[in-house]
C-alpha cells in the first residue's frame, strides 16, 4: 500500500458516527421519553464531534507535514496532541456556551465537568491513535518496498555479475573445444556451433524477466549439457526425469545452469570417475538437481554467489525456500516450481 493509496473517507464517515453514538449511548440519549432535552443533547453532541473530529482531523495532517518521517514519531505525537487538547477545549467551552445560550441560561466555566474534559481528551486519543496507526503502517510498508527495491538492484547486479564471470569462460573453453573439433570431426563441431549459439542466445535473454517456464530451462539445459558433454566426454553422465505437468511451471532463469555449472566445477570429471548429474521432478512440484560428490582435491576459490542468488531470488519472489542437502556421496538442490497463477495471485 501506497502513502496515498489509504480511503480516508470511510474512517472520515465511520469514526465520527461512531464516536457520536458511543458519546450519547453513555448521556442515556435514547432511553426514554427522547424529550426536547435529550434532543438537543443529540443534536449538540452531532455537531461537536463532528467539529472535534474535522479539527483534530485537520491538526493531523498539519503536523504530518512537518514532522514525517518515522524518526520523528515522538514530536509528530506531542504536537498533534498539544493542538489537539486546546482545539478540543474550546470547541467543548464554545459548545456549552451555545447550549446555554439556547437554553437561556447563563454560562458557568464550572459548569463544565471533569467527565466532560475526559471524554475529550478521550476523543482525541482515538482520533489521533487511528490516524497515527494508519501512518506508521503505511511508513513501514514503505520502508519494506524500498528495502525489497535495493535488495533486488543488488541481487540483479550479482546476477549480471555472475553471467559476466560465466560467460567469458565458459566461451573460452567452448572455443578450445571447437578449434579442436573443426579438424578431426567437423559434423560435431557445426552441431557445436549451432548449440553455442541456443545456449548464449538464451543468456542474452536471460535477464528479461523474473521468471521463466521449465519448459525453456530444459530446452537451454540441454544445449548446455551437449557443449559439456562434448568437451568432457565419457566423463559427464546425465538422467533426465521431469514431469511433463510441470513444464509450463516456472523459476528463476539460468537455475539450473548456476546448479549443473556448480557441479561442474567443485567435482573431478574424468571418464573412469564420471560426474552423474540427475534432475528431476517431484510430486510435490519441486525441481531436484542432485550429484555424485567426488570434490576436486585442490581448492577451488568459490564465494558461492550461484547458489546464494538463487536462494535470494526465490525469497524475494515469497515463494517456498530453496532446499540445499550435502551427503557424504550425494549433492542435493530441491527448488519450488511455481505455478502461474500462484505468482500473479502474489503480485497482482
Amino acid at each position: 500500500m501506497s502513502m496515498n493509496q489509504f480511503n480516508y473517507t470511510w474512517l472520515r464517515i465511520i469514526a465520527p458516527a461512531a464516536l457520536i453514538v458511543v458519546s450519547l449511548i453513555g448521556n442515556q440519549a435514547f432511553e426514554p421519553p427522547i424529550d426536547k432535552v435529550k434532543l438537543e443533547l443529540i443534536f449538540n453532541n452531532c455537531i461537536s464531534i463532528t467539529l472535534v473530529f474535522e479539527a483534530i482531523r485537520s491538526i493531523i495532517f498539519g503536523v504530518r507535514k512537518y514532522f514525517p518521517a518515522s524518526h520523528q514519531l515522538t514530536k509528530r505525537i506531542l504536537f498533534t496532541l498539544i493542538f489537539s487538547v486546546l482545539t478540543t477545549f474550546l470547541i467543548t467551552i464554545f459548545s456549552f456556551i451555545f447550549h446555554a445560550w439556547y437554553a437561556g441560561k447563563k454560562f458557568s466555566i464550572i459548569s463544565l465537568s471533569v467527565a466532560n474534559f475526559m471524554q475529550s481528551i478521550l476523543i482525541v486519543m482515538l482520533i489521533a491513535g487511528a490516524y497515527e496507526a494508519i501512518y506508521f503502517y503505511q511508513l513501514l510498508m514503505k520502508s519494506e518496498k524500498e528495502k525489497e527495491g535495493l535488495l533486488r538492484a543488488n541481487l540483479q547486479s550479482q546476477f549480471d555479475s555472475l553471467k559476466g564471470q560465466v560467460n567469458p569462460h565458459f566461451l573460452f573453453n567452448s572455443l578450445n573445444t571447437l578449434s579442436s573439433l573443426i579438424a578431426k570431426d567437423p559434423v560435431r563441431a557445426e552441431s557445436f556451433v549451432v548449440e553455442l549459439s541456443s545456449v548464449y542466445r538464451y543468456l542474452l535473454k536471460s535477464n528479461e524477466g523474473e521468471l521463466t517456464t521449465l519448459k525453456n530451462e530444459l530446452n537451454f539445459i540441454h544445449s548446455f549439457l551437449h557443449l559439456l558433454k562434448t568437451r568432457f566426454g565419457n566423463g559427464l553422465k546425465e538422467e533426465i526425469g521431469v514431469d511433463e505437468k510441470f513444464l509450463n511451471y516456472q523459476l528463476p532463469p539460468l537455475t539450473l545452469q548456476m546448479l549443473v555449472e556448480n557441479a561442474v566445477k567443485h567435482n573431478i570429471i574424468a571418464t573412469v570417475r564420471p560426474l552423474k548429474l540427475c534432475i528431476h521432478t517431484t510430486e510435490d512440484g519441486m525441481l531436484v538437481v542432485k550429484n555424485n560428490l567426488q570434490k576436486k582435491t585442490q581448492h577451488v576459490p568459490s564465494g558461492k554467489v550461484g547458489l546464494a542468488n538463487i536462494i535470494s531470488r526465490y525469497k524475494l519472489l515469497n515463494q517456498p525456500d530453496v532446499m540445499v542437502n550435502e551427503t557424504a556421496s550425494e549433492f542435493i538442490v530441491s527448488v519450488p516450481l511455481i505455478k502461474t497463477t500462484a505468482y500473479e495471485s502474489i503480485y497482482s
